[in-house]
């Protein structure tokens, strides 16, 4: 949540929003609170004034984590930090990197596929990392319903195509939301 609402900021707050162009676990630190936050803003860049995308020279980042119109058209904007943050929000789903998926592949949606597939024929629960589900024999309707719902706004935002995905600022109220009822 803390880094959606990080994003989010860097995004609006700003009179030309800032991409930050890197969202991956090692790019997170927890403060003596546990607080996440982001660190390392080398690739971080701002949208020239009246554009809407940065172009780039050459794409770089983690499979998994980068979008699919940044690897073929070298442009960047908001919607890729969206998707890179899919990226993360299914790594904490799951447990699992996507380099451990896409073995002996480059497909990109590789984790997304897997989450997917998992969600529709009603197996999500065998994919999720088992620290979020505990020793229980299984999760309450209210706790797996929120389940249900972060897998689908992780999906989202994960989406191959950009439209698909909500704004950073979406994503931060919508995590908020799924916080908020699971602290009731």
């Amino acid at each position: 949540m803390e880094v959606a609402n990080s994003l989010a900021y860097l995004h609006v707050r700003f009179s030309r929003p800032i991409l930050f162009s890197g969202i991956k676990p090692s790019g997170i630190l927890l403060d003596e609170n546990y607080v996440a936050k982001l660190f390392d803003f080398s690739q971080s860049k701002s949208i020239p004034e009246g554009e809407s995308r940065v172009n780039v020279k050459y794409s770089k980042g983690a499979l998994g984590y980068i979008a699919p119109e940044y690897m073929e058209a070298l442009v960047h904007n908001e919607k890729c930090d969206v998707y890179n943050f899919g990226g993360l929000l299914l790594l904490l789903l799951t447990g699992k990197r996507v380099h451990d998926l896409a073995r002996g592949t480059k497909d990109e949606s590789v984790l997304s596929g897997y989450v997917k597939k998992h969600s529709e024929n009603n197996r999500l629960f065998e994919i999720v990392d088992p620290i979020i589900v505990g020793d229980d024999q299984g999760l309450c309707p209210e706790k797996e319903q929120q389940l249900q719902d972060f897998t689908e706004l992780a999906l989202r935002c994960a989406s191959v195509s950009p439209e698909d995905r909500p704004t950073m600022i979406d994503v931060a109220k919508q995590l908020r939301q799924l916080y908020r009822r699971s602290s009731m």
